[in-house]
This record gives C-alpha cells, sequence and structure tokens, in this order.
C-alpha cells in the first residue's frame, strides 16, 4: 500500500485556475457522451493508487459478472488534489522529487522515486479473469486504458503542485509557469487535462448520468 501525506493543494497562495487555453467542450462532451449502458466516474482526490484496483473490480464484475460487453461500459477517472500524482511520468516524478516532496512511501516505508502506478505489470498472456498474473486482474493504468477507461487530470491542482514544486526548491532556474507547462507535457499518453476535476465530477453526473464511486 502506497501511501503519501495527508493536506490538500488549497494552500498554494495565488494558484486558482478558472479556465485552460485550449480545452475542447464539444470534443470532451462527445467523448463521455457515447452510448453505454453503464457510465460510472471515480473521483481520485485524496493520493490512494488502491482506487485503481477499484476501478479494475469494478470492470471486472460488471463485465464477467453481469455480462456487460466492455464496448457498452463508460468509465471516467478524475484525479485531483494530490491524485493528479498518479498520472504524471517517470521523468516529471525524477525531475521534481515527487516522491520525496509528497512523502509518498511503499508498504516498507521507502520513498517512492517513479510512477509505478502507470506501465502494464501482467506477465501472462491467458484471458482468464482469475489468473492473478493476467491482463484482468492488472490494476495499472495503461491496463485500464486499454479496457477503455478515460483517464482526466485537473489543472488546477496542477498548477498548484507547480508552486509547491517551486517553493520546494527542486526546480532550480525554473519559474511556477515553467513548471506548470513542464508537467502538462508530462502527463502519461491518453490522459486529457480539464480545467478542474471536481467540476468534471459533477458535470458527467449531472449532464450525463454517469454513477459517483471512490475509494480513499
Amino acid at each position: 500500500m502506497a501511501t503519501a501525506a495527508s493536506g490538500t493543494l488549497g494552500d498554494a497562495a495565488g494558484a486558482e485556475v478558472v479556465g485552460q487555453a485550449g480545452f475542447d467542450v464539444s470534443a470532451f462532451s462527445k467523448r463521455v457522451s457515447r452510448d453505454a449502458d453503464v457510465r460510472h466516474v471515480w473521483d481520485a482526490g485524496t493520493f490512494y493508487p488502491q482506487i485503481l484496483g477499484g476501478v479494475k473490480n469494478a470492470l471486472n464484475g460488471l463485465q464477467f459478472g453481469f455480462g456487460i460487453a466492455p464496448s457498452r461500459l463508460a468509465t471516467a477517472f478524475v484525479t485531483h488534489n494530490e491524485s493528479n500524482l498518479l498520472l504524471y511520468s517517470d521523468a516529471a516524478w525524477t525531475s521534481y522529487q515527487l516522491g520525496t516532496l509528497y512523502a509518498v512511501r511503499d508498504p516498507n516505508g521507502a520513498t517512492i522515486t517513479s510512477n509505478v502506478f502507470a506501465s502494464a505489470r501482467s506477465t501472462s498472456a491467458l484471458a482468464d479473469p482469475n489468473d492473478v498474473h493476467g491482463f484482468y486482474q492488472d490494476a495499472s493504468i495503461a491496463a485500464l486504458q486499454r479496457r477503455g477507461v478515460m483517464f482526466f487530470a485537473c489543472n488546477t491542482a496542477l498548477v498548484q503542485q507547480a508552486h509547491q514544486i517551486a517553493n520546494s526548491g527542486v526546480a532550480k532556474n525554473q519559474s511556477v509557469d515553467d513548471i506548470a507547462r513542464t508537467l502538462q507535457h508530462s502527463l502519461l499518453h491518453g490522459v486529457t487535462l480539464v480545467p478542474s476535476g471536481v467540476a468534471v465530477v459533477a458535470f458527467l453526473q449531472s449532464r450525463y448520468h454517469y454513477a459517483y464511486l471512490t475509494e480513499q
């Protein structure tokens, strides 16, 4: 179980973001509104990577328990606050020492220095949902993306994190804007940056009737 220091990102002075240049609302709406039998949105705020296992379990239950085809599922995973860390590349984790800055530790108490939650971990090619080493028991972000999960990262939290990184002194000769741009370009492949994660959660529930799920 990986852990992170408690707290909020709202303490970063002057980091509020009310808009995001280049955000395509029409493209976003088209993507999340596709026809589906079950729509669910996972709200990831507090850093709790075990939530990825919850998503995996939900997909397995819906597919193998209720017989719903993967193509008929619409699953959104929205990060904000410290959970944005799940969606940054190894390069960002290393350059900005994110594991140290946010006190992210493995079960043995050692600092996690790279994004160990991103890459696929399955080692078996068997399509058996009960195979613990197989694809259907892989809760990595890469595996969940292959199963159709849409990942959205909060730009407001990203900018707040850029302030915290700048204040830590680890990003020498980089301004807050420089750090924010680097973080934006360091998002994992396939992740969509949105102006506000919590706004997306509300929008998906009210406009497109996504069921709300979370773990922490």
